[in-house]
């Protein structure tokens, strides 16, 4: 018994030496490092940016990865107009004997030996030169139609998911008001059918109400993270890599846009005269037309020429001369590639015509859609839910007080959801048509912000 004393107090007396020197509760590089780990854990966790519908599309212009390449290939073209502008360089031939058997000599560079030099210029006849540079210039332009059309592609995308983040965040807040209400409900009536004051199956059919509501708002939040995503890989930021993404808009702004102004025809005439995909297909029969043109004049043939020098290897010493020579066109005048590109030309004339027709009749589906959206809108917007809001608090306190049954309450909240549901949806399909109009037209002419 003495000995296990002994033992336990040797063992307290360690224990307090080994916290006045630091061996126990010490921090240490362990400690440190754990704390550093928590503290960037917190630092990581997602910010939310707020961006403007401005801000967004000026973040998307700046770092957009389609859009860089698509500069980048811009620059490209360009540079193909110095190279096509460049003359051939001069071909220069030099010969020299490797034995001289009169000399007994190796490579003899004597005025015995044998030395030809010659020198011969490419010229291109046929006016090759200045056509190869205007294909290559309209080629050039051809890329620049090419970025407009694809910024207008992206930017429909981008405006779009912008929207959908916004009134899926809308939606996502009905869900939520809705979802603690029917809750506190679910609860009441739990506690009211342990006190045998309701029945089980109302129990069950709120509770089945519930569910619902949360399956639904599930869809809707992945519905909000698929825009939230698409936004990140279009705006190409760091500051929104891992954010979450709120809009700024003022709901009172897009209530006033106005579609009246845009009739039909004046919005064909804007598409005509701002599509850049239409600017690509003229600028493409320009360039089928300048492909004619040098496909011809590489019908002509070109001439080489230039002065020879040839020591010791002809009838005198010394000799000077001029070379000339020409590739005579007697088969191959280039009829092939020369019909080749008249079949093109033709072939891009049909393809503009046939994107008339298409602008036409979708300027014609998207107008008719667009002004039966704003009017149904126009119809609503006023009082449909703002009475809807007012009327459902006050059914889920009838409720309580059991001045209605279960299913009167139920009905109305499936109602009421449906409503609402309808309402934003018209709103999102609303403001979807407005830029697909925008986006149809190649003009921003309906500024919704």
């Amino acid at each position: 018994m003495l000995l296990i004393r002994i033992i336990i107090l040797f063992l307290c007396t360690l224990s307090l030496f080994a916290e006045e020197e630091g061996f126990i509760n010490d921090p240490g590089p362990a400690s440190e490092t754990v704390k550093e780990a928590q503290d960037e854990q917190v630092s990581s966790l997602p910010a939310d940016v707020t961006l403007t519908l401005e801000e967004a599309e000026q973040m998307f212009l700046k770092n957009n990865l389609s859009l860089l390449t698509a500069r980048y290939n811009i620059d490209v073209k360009k540079a193909l107009i110095i190279q096509a502008g460049l003359y051939p360089n001069p071909n220069v031939f030099f010969e020299q004997n490797a034995y001289n058997p009169k000399t007994f000599r190796y490579f003899d560079f004597t005025p015995h030996g044998s030395t030809v030099v010659q020198i011969q210029q490419l010229f291109l006849l046929g006016g090759k030169l200045s056509k190869r540079v205007q294909v290559a210039r309209l080629n050039a332009e051809l890329s620049e139609y090419e970025f407009y059309d694809l910024m207008r592609s992206l930017k429909y995308e981008l405006r779009r998911n912008y929207f959908a983040v916004h009134y899926n965040k809308q939606l996502l807040t009905f869900y939520d008001h809705s979802l603690d209400a029917l809750r506190l409900t679910v609860t009441f009536a739990e506690k009211a059918y342990e006190q045998r004051a309701m029945l089980l199956h109302e129990v069950l059919r709120l509770k089945t109400l519930l569910l619902q509501l949360e399956k639904e708002k599930v869809e809707v939040y992945t519905e909000l993270k698929e825009a939230e995503a698409t936004l990140r890989v279009l705006l190409n930021d760091p500051r929104t890599k891992t954010a979450n993404l709120h809009t700024k808009i003022d709901d009172l702004l897009l209530d006033r846009v106005s579609v009246d102004a845009l009739s039909k025809d004046k919005a064909l005439n804007v598409a005509l005269e701002y599509r850049p995909d239409l600017k690509k297909a003229i600028q493409n029969i320009k360039l089928g037309l300048a492909q004619v043109e040098l496909q011809k004049a590489y019908s002509y043939p070109d001439v080489a020429v230039g002065p020879v020098f040839n020591r010791a290897n002809t009838y005198i010493p010394q000799y000077t001369g001029f070379t000339a020579s020409i590739s005579v066109p007697l088969f191959d005048r280039n009829e092939g590639n020369i019909e080749a590109a008249e079949k093109d030309v033709v072939a891009r004339r049909a393809d503009l015509e046939k994107l008339h027709v298409e602008i036409t009749h979708e300027i014609e589906i998207i107008h008719r859609r667009m002004v039966e959206k704003d009017k149904i809108y126009g119809t609503f917007k006023n009082t449909f839910t703002r009475d809807y809001a007012r009327l459902a608090d006050l059914m889920v306190e009838n409720y309580k007080k059991r001045y209605i049954t279960i299913i009167e309450f139920a009905d109305f909240f499936e109602s009421y959801r449906t409503s609402m549901q309808n309402m934003i949806q018209l709103q999102i399909e609303r403001i979807e048509a407005i830029e697909s109009m925008n986006h149809a037209m190649g003009y921003t002419f309906l500024r919704i912000q």
